[in-house]
Parts: C-alpha cells; sequence; structure tokens
C-alpha cells in the first residue's frame, strides 16, 4: 500500500509537469521539457533501496531517492540521457534513458551486486541508440570507496590509484602525482575550476580542499582535460562538493560525519545540510579537523599538526529552464613542515594558510536548437599564506588574488557527433610576496578558446579536442636582477590539442589510441623567484629566459568488462620540451649559506611507462584487486640522466569479502619497487610491503542510514620510506594507525 501511495505521489508531481510543459509557449525552454520518475530497488530481493544518489550525467543534476526508493526530476531537457546510481553497499550503476516533450519516463532501476540491468523504462528517442562512453572519468571516487581511502588530503585520498602517486612534505602538503607528473601539469580544480592557491608552485604548499566534505572525485585523462586546461598531460583531479546547489531538494536532506585515527590523536567532523526555501535551493557545510604530530615507529615526526576549519553556503534560484546560484566559502588552515638540521630551519617552519572564496555559477537549458545547455561561472578567491620560523618571526609571506570563469555551450547531436562543447575561459592573477624574498609583485592575465567533440560509428568512437590559449605575465617594476636577469613583462600563446580512438569489436571489449599535445607557458614564480624558502629547504632563483613548454603524448589502451570483472591496461609515452623544473645545482646560496641553490631551468624530458588495474569476482561474495604503475623519466639533452622526483613502480592488491549488501571486509597489500634511478642530490629509496585492512558496515537507526568505516593503515607497524617524500631521510611513514569513520545520512 505504501509503494502505491508513494508512486501515486510521483505521478501527480509528473501530471503537474507535464500539464506546465504542455501548456508552454512553443519558443518556451519547457516546452522541449519532461519529467523522469524513478524507483530503485534491490536486484536479488527486489526490495525498495532509499537514501540513493541519482546523477544525470553530462548535466550534473542530482537527486536523492527517499526512504521508499522514490525520486523525481521535475524538468529535463528532451532527448537520451545516461543516469548513475550511487548507494552504500551497492554498486555504482549506469542506466540509459530518454526524455520525450510533455511526457514522464518511468524508470525501475534494478542494483545490487551482480551485474546491474535496467528491468523496465519507457523510452521515447531512438531505441538502440548508443551512450558514449568516452567522457566518462577514468576512475570516480564516492561512496563507499571515498570513505575507505578518505585521508587527510586529496593526494592522500586518490594515492595508490593506477598512474597516481603522492608528493609529501609531512602530512598536509600532500599533492597528487600522476604518471611522474605534478605541479600544473597535474591539474586539481575544485567543481572544475581552479582553487585560487600555490599548492602547484611548490611542495610545501597545501591545496586548499579539504576531503572531508567531498561529494566525489573523478580523476580525468585524454582529450577532455582540454575543457579545464591547456598543459593538463598528467591528467585531472576534479574534486566535487556542490556548492552551488544545482538541483531543487524535495526535502531538508545531508548527512553528518565524523572520523578518529590513532596515528596523530587526530579528530575531524564535517556536515552539509540541504533545503529547499520555495524556488531556491540551500546548502550549507562545514567541516573542523585537529591531528597533533604524526608517530611513526622510529620516533614521532615533530611538527607535523594540523588544524584546519572549512565551511561553504550556496543558495540558488532553480526554475524548469535551470538555475542561478552563488556560494561563499572560507578555508583555514594551520600545518607544520618537519625541520631539517641540514637545510636551514633546525626548529621547523609553521604555515599559517587562509583562502576566501566567492563563486557564481548558472545554467540555461535550451529544448531546441543547435544549443542545447548553456553553462556560465566565475569565482574570486583571495589567498594568504604566511611562514613562520620556530622563533615566531615571518620568513615568507604570500598573497595570491585570483578571478577565473567562464562561459560553455553544449551543442544539440548532430549527425554521427553527440556531446559537443564550444567555450572560453578566462584567469587573472595577482600575485605578490613579502618578509625575506625579493620575488616582485606582478599580474598574470590568460584566456582561452576550446572546442571539444565526439563521433561514433558502430564499433568505432572518436574524440578530440583543440585549444588555444594566451597569456601575460606582468610585474609591477621592470628591473635588473643579478640573480636573475632583466624582469619583464612576458608573453605567451600555444595551441593544444588531443585525439582518441576506441574499436569495439564486442560489448564488453575496448581497444584504443590517445594522442595529445599540450602547451605550458611559465608563471610568475617560474620566471621572477628570488630568495631563500625554508619550509622548501631551499633558496629559489627563477629564470626570466624561459619558454614556452610543449608536450606530445601518446597511449595505448585495453579495457576488458566482464560480468566477473574488469582489466584495465595502458602504455605511454610523453615527449616534453623546455621541460621547466628546480634543479638543485649543487652549491650554497650566498645569502644563505645553510640553503641549497635551486635554479629554474627548462630541459627536454621523455617519459614513458606502463599501468594495469584487476578487478576480478573470485566468488560470489568475494573479490580480488589490484594495480601497478611504472614510470621513468630522462633528461634527454643532459645524456639520458634520470629526472628527479619520479616514483618507483609501486601498486596495491586487495582481496573483499562482502557477504551481505551491508557488511564488507578486506585486506590489501601496498607495494613498491627500490628506486633505484634517483635524479641529481636525490639519494635512492628501498622498496617496501605494507599491509592494511579495512571494514565497512552500514545499518539503518533511528530512521537514518549510518555507515561505519573502520581502517587498520599499516597493519604490522613496518618502518618504510616513500621516495617522493621529502623528509624520508628524518622519519619513515606513519606507523600503524587505526582509523574509524562514521558517516549518517538524512
Amino acid at each position: 500500500m505504501k509503494n502505491i501511495v508513494r508512486w501515486r505521489r510521483v505521478a501527480v508531481s509528473a501530471l503537474i509537469v507535464t500539464g506546465s510543459a504542455l501548456t508552454a509557449h512553443a519558443g518556451d525552454p519547457t516546452s522541449r521539457q519532461g519529467a523522469l520518475a524513478g524507483h530503485i530497488v534491490d536486484a536479488e530481493t527486489g526490495e525498495a533501496v532509499g537514501w540513493a544518489i541519482v546523477l544525470v550525467e553530462g548535466l550534473d543534476r542530482t537527486q536523492h531517492s527517499d526512504a521508499d526508493g522514490y525520486f523525481l526530476f521535475s524538468a529535463l531537457p528532451v532527448g537520451n540521457h545516461v543516469l548513475q546510481t550511487l548507494r552504500v553497499g551497492y554498486h555504482a550503476a549506469r542506466f540509459r534513458a530518454a526524455v520525450a516533450a510533455g511526457d514522464t519516463t518511468h524508470l525501475i532501476l534494478s542494483i545490487g551486486h551482480e551485474p546491474v540491468t535496467l528491468k523496465t523504462v519507457v523510452v521515447a528517442g531512438k531505441p538502440g541508440e548508443q551512450i558514449s562512453p568516452l567522457q566518462e572519468p577514468e576512475i570516480v571516487f564516492s561512496g563507499s570507496k571515498l570513505r575507505q581511502n578518505l585521508g587527510r588530503t586529496i593526494g592522500e585520498t586518490v594515492d595508490y590509484e593506477p598512474g597516481v602517486a603522492q608528493r609529501s612534505m609531512g602530512p598536509a602538503p600532500s599533492r597528487p602525482v600522476m604518471r611522474g607528473l605534478s605541479g600544473d601539469r597535474l591539474l586539481v580544480l575544485e567543481e572544475g575550476e581552479r582553487t585560487g592557491d600555490l599548492s602547484a608552485t611548490s611542495s610545501d604548499h597545501a591545496v586548499a580542499i579539504e576531503p572531508m566534505t567531498t561529494e566525489r572525485i573523478e580523476i580525468i585523462r585524454g582529450p577532455e582535460t582540454l575543457l579545464y586546461g591547456s598543459n593538463a598531460l598528467g591528467g585531472v583531479v576534479n574534486v566535487i562538493r556542490g556548492a552551488v546547489p544545482s538541483t531543487a531538494p524535495e526535502r531538508l536532506g545531508g548527512s553528518w560525519q565524523w572520523q578518529v585515527e590513532s596515528v596523530n590523536d587526530g579528530l575531524s567532523s564535517g556536515a552539509a545540510l540541504s533545503l529547499p526555501l520555495g524556488p531556491l535551493a540551500l546548502r550549507v557545510d562545514g567541516s573542523l579537523r585537529d591531528a597533533d604530530d604524526i608517530g611513526t615507529p622510529r620516533g614521532t615526526l615533530v611538527n607535523t599538526n594540523i588544524r584546519t576549519a572549512n565551511t561553504s553556503t550556496g543558495i540558488s534560484w532553480v526554475r524548469p529552464w535551470g538555475f542561478v546560484g552563488v556560494a561563499g566559502s572560507l578555508y583555514d588552515s594551520d600545518y607544520g613542515i618537519p625541520p631539517d638540521p641540514i637545510a636551514g630551519h633546525p626548529g621547523g617552519v609553521d604555515i599559517d594558510l587562509t583562502r576566501q572564496h566567492l563563486e557564481a555559477r548558472g545554467e540555461m537549458l535550451r529544448g531546441s536548437g543547435r544549443i542545447r545547455r548553456l553553462e556560465a561561472h566565475h569565482s574570486f578567491s583571495r589567498y594568504r599564506h604566511a611562514e613562520f620560523e620556530a622563533n615566531g618571526a615571518l620568513g615568507l609571506e604570500f598573497g595570491l588574488l585570483t578571478h577565473n570563469g567562464g562561459l560553455q555551450a553544449h551543442l544539440a547531436p548532430r549527425g554521427r557527433f553527440k556531446n559537443g562543447v564550444v567555450g572560453l575561459w578566462y584567469e587573472y592573477r595577482n600575485y605578490a610576496s613579502a618578509g625575506l624574498n625579493f620575488t616582485p609583485p606582478a599580474e598574470e592575465y590568460a584566456g582561452a578558446l576550446f572546442t571539444y567533440h565526439e563521433w561514433t560509428s558502430g564499433s568505432w568512437a572518436f574524440n578530440g579536442a583543440i585549444r588555444v590559449d594566451v597569456r601575460r605575465v606582468e610585474p609591477r617594476e621592470e628591473r635588473d636582477s643579478s640573480t636573475v636577469g632583466r624582469i619583464q613583462t612576458r608573453d605567451f600563446s600555444g595551441g593544444s590539442g588531443g585525439l582518441s580512438y576506441q574499436y569495439r569489436p564486442s560489448a564488453g571489449l575496448a581497444v584504443g589510441v590517445t594522442a595529445m599535445q599540450t602547451f605550458r607557458p611559465p608563471g610568475v614564480e617560474d620566471l621572477y623567484s628570488e630568495g631563500p624558502h625554508l619550509a622548501a629547504y631551499a633558496y629559489e632563483v627563477g629564470n626570466v629566459a624561459l619558454g614556452r613548454e610543449r608536450g606530445r603524448g601518446l597511449e595505448l589502451f585495453v579495457d576488458y568488462h566482464t560480468g566477473e570483472g574488469s582489466l584495465h591496461l595502458a602504455f605511454f609515452r610523453n615527449q616534453i620540451d623546455g621541460f621547466t623544473f628546480a634543479r638543485n645545482t649543487g652549491e650554497r646560496s650566498i645569502r644563505r649559506a645553510d640553503l641549497f641553490l635551486y635554479q629554474m631551468v627548462g630541459a627536454n624530458v621523455l617519459m614513458h611507462g606502463a599501468e594495469a588495474a584487476l578487478e576480478w569476482h573470485l566468488a560470489r561474495h568475494l573479490r580480488a584487486a589490484g594495480s601497478m604503475s611504472y614510470v621513468r623519466g630522462v633528461l634527454t639533452d643532459l645524456d639520458d640522466a634520470p629526472l628527479p622526483r619520479l616514483p618507483p613502480m609501486q601498486g596495491r592488491l586487495g582481496i573483499e569479502y562482502e557477504p551481505t549488501s551491508t557488511l564488507s571486509t578486506g585486506l590489501s597489500l601496498r607495494l613498491a619497487a627500490d628506486q633505484d634511478r634517483p635524479g641529481s642530490f636525490e639519494g635512492r629509496t628501498d622498496g617496501y610491503a605494507v599491509v592494511d585492512w579495512t571494514s565497512d558496515f552500514n545499518h539503518y537507526r533511528w530512521g537514518l542510514l549510518h555507515t561505519l568505516t573502520l581502517t587498520v593503515e599499516n597493519l604490522t607497524d613496518s618502518v618504510y620510506r616513500r621516495h617522493l617524500n621529502r623528509v624520508k631521510k628524518i622519519m619513515p611513514e606513519p606507523g600503524r594507525n587505526v582509523r574509524l569513520l562514521h558517516k549518517v545520512y538524512y
């Protein structure tokens, strides 16, 4: 009886939407819209599955199913769509559906541990039309995967995925490294846009994103990366928080979570809340993190404490034609950089980081014509970063004001072309530094035009993108420097492109090749840096003679999916001309004899490597998984000398037992080989094998969905060191860490 009442309620809502669409004027966007009502059930039992997230891919439209598994999208553009379901205890699933003008599509989505199927769907449109997989993120962290991997930072959370490593200098400033590429060759974005921080410029600078309140994390490679930047040869890590609501929730909802860990007496907590206010949608979130120094099997790594507060508030006006919304956020963090008795700060450095962020977003859905959807966004960030020596003196301070935004037009399918995008992007950065530093204040102006398209024909599929960028770096004052050279305005321009081809001889097999060409202009820090940087263990000197960096990448890949599991193989080769990096000269600075002189240089680099990922169901409730990553890089114009700061071959093996939809437990083994090809002034690093254990449990109590995730990292308290950790000579990696995460959905 409850299901009948619920279906009636959904049907009444759908009739209201349908009536509105049918009575709309022919030129009104709502005349080319329809509704989509669905019910989510368990694939094995047929019982309702509540509290699931339903995402309309490509539209960034989400809804939560209610306790009985029902959901409703009241206004969607006419045409074919792909729905993705995310639910604790169930595998992520994707379903095809089509929306007809002035009509309601009814779905029953069956999800479970077995391969998912679409039981019933009323479809209007072209039957059998393929949904292109070309725009899918390569890796997605959400649901149980995000909870089990949730770390103190974004870099720690995505570590050990195929091709992904982690650069660190203590726990707080961790940042991802992908296929050996870091800095701004690997874009770390929030809602598809720049974070407005300085994490890409130095290993002691933290990413100003708190993972505690993250909804999902996407890793993107290939031509689609050119929608976000010209130089993402390594890829894109896109963090989705949903700060600006894009849909109106039907009721009050959200989540609350807290986490404790033993290795640093850490405690963190976060909450997110969404509620409808008539035609407005409000979202509020916030988190706190408090952790002491990290414990290792050889003692405490001092000055690695973290204190972070993060909050945001967003409100949108949601209508059938789209939405317009704004959000403001504050990120405030105090963290320590461990002392280095050799490199100039035996007492360590304390960093005080603050980012204030404002963003505005809008979307207009168009039911007809060449343009299917318009998106516009603009954001402003005020970033401050101060570094204090052990005696309390200010050693260095950075300030950065950033404006960036853009406009994207998503095109309607035409012939065999689909998912087309045409857009523009712009950015303004105002950079200044103070303290014991001589880097001049400067401004950067950047802009880009880009387009992305897909083409399919039977078993063949192509996707490609072209992007043209310009950038001006303008110091406030032109002058001569005895170490850097002539400080003056520099202008750069260049084009980027990518083309990927896939052949699918069967439903579960895809083979393909991707070719990329990227463009990276040097920035303020590359050109004009001059002064001691104690937290980075360096005296940094820029190079005004640097030119633009050009990268060419080639990748061959194989993807195989079956009911029992999946296999991914990739082989890549990246050649980068004018690769810019800070080279240790081996000389001490004249001004600071305790610091080595790091000079920015441009060199030709050749990198190649391979990745593999396997997931297989050994039995009904038993699953095995493994991954491997390898990269090798040489400086071709320096007698093929090893490129510095590359991770060794590494991977992970794991086995998971999932007896019910509410319980899973597993063991994993993190592996790394010796890094016996270190760069100049780097030491070799021994390989290691580290055991982790995790268990995930969820249940209903007091009308709420509770999830409990218990993880024990470094189960045997092993001593090991990562090659990309700048403090590995001081102390090894953290010892045994017991971590408990409790999350409540309401």
